[in-house]
């Protein structure tokens, strides 16, 4: 009921479903990956290491640098420079061609080199799209931010599938098969990302002079700390998931027993589950307030991860999905909330909320790994306490600020004044 109030509005703007529709192609690529190096270690005689750390320079390249892609989309909009159409589109061209390169790399080097360029083109890609699909909602940010999730999240589940049977057909070459999807929406969303330059914002009004605001500076104060306990809760929920998605195939292969095809289900669902989830807890948030759906979730996510690594039959078959859905519903109103919390640089805060929080995420997930070894935990015991993250999380989601309804628009970083 709720999500059909927004769903009429939101089918008609062309401008979100541009940048959705090019985020479902560049997680797509990144859910392909992994499959395309299953087939490129056979091609190229690459050992596990070797293939696990083509993907981590593809992560950490498309992760830590969001913030400065943020950084440069944000400048080149305040002064109004044509990189602001254009860096979404360079970024999706950037990543297909180089993605759909890989399967032609002669040598392990070249590899490397090609997927790190790769990754700099989904971090160039993800801080201007998420931006923009979020100025594109206009009072709806949180909504509009869901459906831009949905289509990366949709992207990434189904990105494994595509790969499989691609490949399986034609071999490694076939990686380029993939990136003729990116390639295609190039134009729609350059398209999009011209619309959301055009968006004018009411002039800023003259300042006052300058004097001591005691409250001015209270607030300021509080914002930092905000900022420092959004950071830690976008770390325990990237930890959590990214431990999840990385352990839920060798957990139910090897502790629980299922075949490997059977195992990858329980992943697949969960993801699945996790893209719909976006899409409801975006339009939640923005009619229940970020704060409770944020809290909800935390709450709901902890003994849903619990269980999931602990009973056994069908019950994880039902978890799973609803482990992911609420995971996903976490997930929009945290990025606004970076957006918000940077008003004057809504790239940055994407940047932060996409890039840095999930390379974060990875270095939790190289703990949790550690901690599986036999000598440490074990892999059980491991997974089981990734149930602690979200209610730490919930504990500093209430030191975040609580939305209200803004009396004019904050100017966007994406968006200019008019002339």
């Amino acid at each position: 009921m709720v999500v059909s109030i927004y769903m009429p509005t939101f089918l008609k703007n062309r401008t979100l479903w541009g940048f959705s529709l090019a985020h479902f192609s560049v997680d797509l690529c990144a859910g392909a990956l992994p499959v395309i190096m299953v087939y490129l270690a056979r091609h190229l005689q690459l050992s596990i290491a070797q293939s696990a750390l083509v993907i981590g320079v593809y992560t950490l390249c498309s992760s830590f640098t969001q913030p400065l892609f943020g950084y440069l989309s944000d400048r080149a909009a305040a002064t109004g420079s044509a990189w602001s159409k254009w860096q979404s589109a360079v970024g999706l061209a950037w990543l297909a061609i180089f993605q759909g390169s890989t399967g032609f790399a002669p040598n392990y080097g070249v590899l490397l080199v090609l997927a790190g360029c790769a990754g700099l083109g989904s971090a160039a890609f993800h801080p201007h799209g998420a931006s923009g699909a979020s100025k594109s909602g206009g009072a709806r940010k949180t909504s509009a931010m869901a459906v831009f999730m949905l289509g990366g999240n949709t992207g990434y589940a189904i990105g494994p599938i595509l790969a499989g049977l691609v490949l399986e057909a034609v071999g490694v070459h076939g990686s380029i098969a993939i990136s003729f999807i990116g390639l295609a929406l190039v134009p729609l969303v350059y398209f999009a990302g011209r619309n959301t330059t055009h968006m004018a914002v009411p002039a800023p009004a003259t300042p006052a002079a300058p004097t001591r605001n005691k409250k001015l500076e209270r607030n300021l104060a509080f914002s930092r700390f905000a900022v420092i306990a959004l950071l830690i809760v976008m770390f325990f929920r990237a930890w959590t998931q990214s431990g999840i998605t990385s352990f839920v195939p060798v957990y139910f292969s090897q502790i629980a027993g299922l075949s490997v095809p059977d195992a990858a289900k329980v992943l697949s669902i969960n993801l699945l589950a996790l893209a719909c989830g976006g899409l409801v807890g975006g339009v939640l948030a923005d009619r229940l307030g970020s704060k409770r759906v944020l809290i909800s979730t935390c709450l709901i996510y902890a003994p849903c991860t619990y269980l999931l690594f602990t009973t056994h039959g069908l019950l994880p078959l039902l978890i799973a999905p609803l482990a992911g859905f609420v995971a996903g519903a976490s997930w929009p109103p945290l990025i606004v909330m970076s957006q918000e919390l940077f008003p004057k640089n809504a790239g940055v805060g994407s940047g932060i909320a996409l890039g840095f929080a999930f390379a974060m995420g990875g270095i939790g997930q190289s703990i949790t790994g550690w901690l599986a070894e036999p000598e440490h935990l074990g892999l059980q015991p491991a997974l089981q306490m990734l149930a602690l993250f979200p209610i730490l999380a919930a504990v500093f989601v209430l030191a975040l600020p609580s939305r209200h309804k803004q009396v004019a628009p904050v100017p966007s970083a994406i968006a200019v004044s008019a002339k």
